[in-house]
């Protein structure tokens, strides 16, 4: 039976990347590595509640006694992006390393989804139909940095083929976060905010080496935020069916939900 092929030894001779003079001086010999591919970043988001409080009086009248619990999802959608992780080799411990993982700041989109989508969020006011239309699906957006710092184990070093397992923790750190919906931004946009939160990461993948300097990768991570909460603040609507009033000041909406993301990487790296 053919055996894997181990690293080849005259793939022991050091290899020089601009800067990589500096690296080793600070850190040493083969302990710095970097990677970088294209990262497929696919989020499930679950709507725990969404909540309409302070409420005005014609909030209540609509709704009833603030808070009220509204009905509705909300999902998002997958993105492509670059992705980018450095690492360093722990000096004790075989095969253990350290690893930041960082990518692009994406754009997180929020979409509406079931009643949340489909119905008027104040459909009448005494009986009398208010004439505003449903929201549909677009909500708001925002953009997210969500560095990851992982510790991994990378197993059968002397082989070409390098399986390796780890876990970390992450913070959901938001930013330029605004309301897109047309309904809720026809009269003025309201504000809103996400909160930041730390979460974990459970991350699986295999390493390819194609010298021992340089090498294909394969990562999967398991990224995982629970109970964020946005709050939309001061909502005004437009209410064409009451010819009394040119608005409808509804009050504040906080939306609670997880955020667990699978996030593919396919990309190439090389050690200093």
């Amino acid at each position: 039976m053919a055996q894997e092929r181990t690293i080849p030894e005259y793939d022991d001779v050091r290899v020089d990347y601009p800067g990589s003079e500096f690296v080793r001086d600070i850190a040493g010999e083969d302990r710095f590595y970097f990677r970088f591919g294209a990262m497929y970043f696919d989020p499930d988001v679950t709507t725990n509640s969404i909540t309409a409080k302070n409420l005005t009086e014609i909030g209540e009248t609509a709704l009833g006694p603030s808070p009220q619990r509204l009905e509705g999802e909300a999902t998002s959608d997958p993105l492509l992006l670059p992705g980018v992780i450095l690492g360093y080799k722990l000096p004790w411990g075989k095969g253990w390393s350290m690893e930041l993982i960082a990518s692009a700041p994406p754009t997180l989109e929020i979409k509406a989804d079931g009643k949340l989508a489909n119905e008027p969020l104040v459909e009448e006011v005494n009986g009398i139909p208010t004439g505003v239309p449903p929201l549909g699906e677009e909500v708001a957006e925002t953009k997210v940095a969500p560095p990851l710092i992982t510790l991994v184990k990378r197993f059968r070093l002397d082989h070409k083929l390098q399986p390796y397992l780890g876990g970390g923790i992450g913070y959901l750190f938001t930013y330029d976060t605004k309301v897109t919906n047309p309904i809720a931004t026809e009269l003025g946009e309201p504000d809103i905010e996400v909160e930041n939160k730390f979460g974990y990461a459970l991350q699986a993948g295999l390493d390819i080496h194609l010298t021992r300097h340089w090498w294909v990768t394969f990562d999967t991570k398991y990224i995982s935020f629970q109970d964020i909460t946005a709050t939309v603040e001061d909502l005004v609507i437009k209410a064409p069916g009451l010819p009394q009033f040119q608005y409808a000041e509804v009050g504040d909406v906080e939306y609670d939900a997880d955020i667990n993301a699978l996030a593919y990487t396919l990309g190439i790296g090389f050690t200093f």
